[in-house]
């Protein structure tokens, strides 16, 4: 609970967010905040983090293109002091971050399925670029 007692009595989960395109290197998670009891209201905070600390906007930040609750300031406080001051927890979001990425470049991968069915709809190549229907200049 919140100091002031603004942020409702609840569990809080965290669930992580990554790229899936294997082109992109973002370096980066976003971070959604979920109440076990506010579940019907989505996310109430998401919360920006990249990995290279010496970027302008590595953050951690409430991301601003993402609907953020009343009570996201109070999340964001928590998340980055009980969770994003911690190394092993940090470390573990790398971890997780090479994972979608090795599943999402590796064509035979047994995961990338489901990593397909959920991306299905948005704009993301999951296929490397084919050559073919693309008109080459002949050498002499």
């Amino acid at each position: 609970m919140y100091l002031d007692g603004r942020l409702p009595p609840d569990e809080y989960a965290l669930v992580e967010a990554y790229c899936p395109d294997p082109t992109c290197d973002c370096r980066r998670v976003m971070i959604n905040v979920v109440g076990r009891q506010q579940m019907a209201r989505g996310f109430l905070a998401v919360i920006g983090f990249g990995f290279d600390r010496r970027a302008v906007n590595a953050g951690p930040y409430l991301d601003p293109l993402n609907f953020q609750s009343e009570y996201a300031p109070q999340l964001f406080d928590l998340v980055v002091i009980h969770a994003l001051s911690q190394p092993d927890y940090v470390a573990r979001l790398k971890v997780h971050y090479a994972q979608i990425k090795q599943v999402a470049s590796t064509p035979g991968h047994p995961q990338r399925r489901l990593l397909r069915e959920a991306t299905r709809g948005m704009d993301i190549p999951m296929e490397r670029p084919s050559r073919r229907g693309r008109s080459r200049k002949r050498r002499r």
